[in-house]
């Protein structure tokens, strides 16, 4: 498959999965979102490009941060994806459909890039990030984050879903430690990298809350993939595994993020 043909199938994923997308399991994407604004510090009148906006979790923060004075941008290969960016945000910022790796945007444009749980999406991450230096202006900021230590008492959904027998797969390279979004950035030539964790808690009332999820984010292309015999078993082995993890409210789950940053050199 080349890359044009994953993105093209990567896009129609989240086209489908956009209507509940961040809108079960506590929209999770909200939380990390708003963090990530907060350690960005952007500040009123700032130029940001949010790339990868999903339904704008972090755009609807950078928005507010920066104010009327501001200049907010949205950006994401799927068009589902950049409608329900545009209703959030209404006029407050510019919305629209664009290629991470290959941005149409001015270099030297914007004094904050940031990047949710998408660099992992890329075919070329290399290349996208390349991008988000090219369109920061001396000294701009970028903040990317992306999943990291996953529940120890959700291991078995990696190797469950490892084990399914599809042809595509929507995570390009994982990046699933802060050394790895570290690695990346001072490999663009940012400077004064760091990073961090953060921890949030998602309960699933019930095992039928949980397979929805499953649907809602891009595990539901592999999913689609599937056929029912095949569907149905995955889901029952994984219903049998929850089992043990029932409490009293239901499903806990811990999500860890890791949050990298760096700035261009002046």
């Amino acid at each position: 498959m080349t890359d044009a043909e994953q993105k093209t199938w990567l896009a129609g994923v989240f086209d489908r999965a956009a209507p509940t997308y961040d809108r079960i399991g506590d929209e999770y994407h909200d939380h990390f979102g708003r963090r990530l604004v907060e350690e960005a510090a952007i500040g009123a009148g700032a130029r940001v490009l949010d790339v990868a906006c999903g339904r704008g979790a972090v755009l609807v923060p950078a928005v507010e941060r920066a104010g009327r004075t501001g200049r907010v941008v949205g950006v994401d290969f799927s068009p589902a994806m950049v409608d329900a960016s545009r209703a959030a945000v209404g006029d407050r910022a510019e919305v629209s459909e664009m290629d991470a790796e290959h941005l149409d945007l001015d270099s030297n444009s914007f004094d904050v890039v940031l990047c949710a749980f998408g660099v992992f999406f890329f075919p070329e991450p290399d290349r996208a990030i390349a991008e988000m230096f090219r369109v920061l202006v001396p000294d701009g900021c970028v903040a990317l984050s992306s999943w990291t230590e996953p529940d120890e008492r959700w291991a078995w959904e990696g190797a469950l879903l490892g084990g399914l027998l599809v042809e595509r797969r929507p995570t390009a390279r994982p990046f699933d430690t802060v050394d790895d979004l570290e690695q990346v950035l001072r490999g663009a030539g940012f400077r004064d990298v760091r990073s961090s964790l953060v921890h949030h808690e998602i309960v699933f009332a019930d095992e039928a809350a949980w397979w929805e999820w499953k649907w809602s984010f891009s595990v539901r292309g592999v999913l689609e993939q599937l056929d029912e015999d095949a569907r149905q078993e995955y889901r029952d082995a994984a219903f049998a595994a929850m089992a043990p993890l029932r409490e009293p409210r239901g499903f806990p789950m811990k999500l860890t993020a890791a949050f990298a940053f760096g700035r261009k050199a002046s």
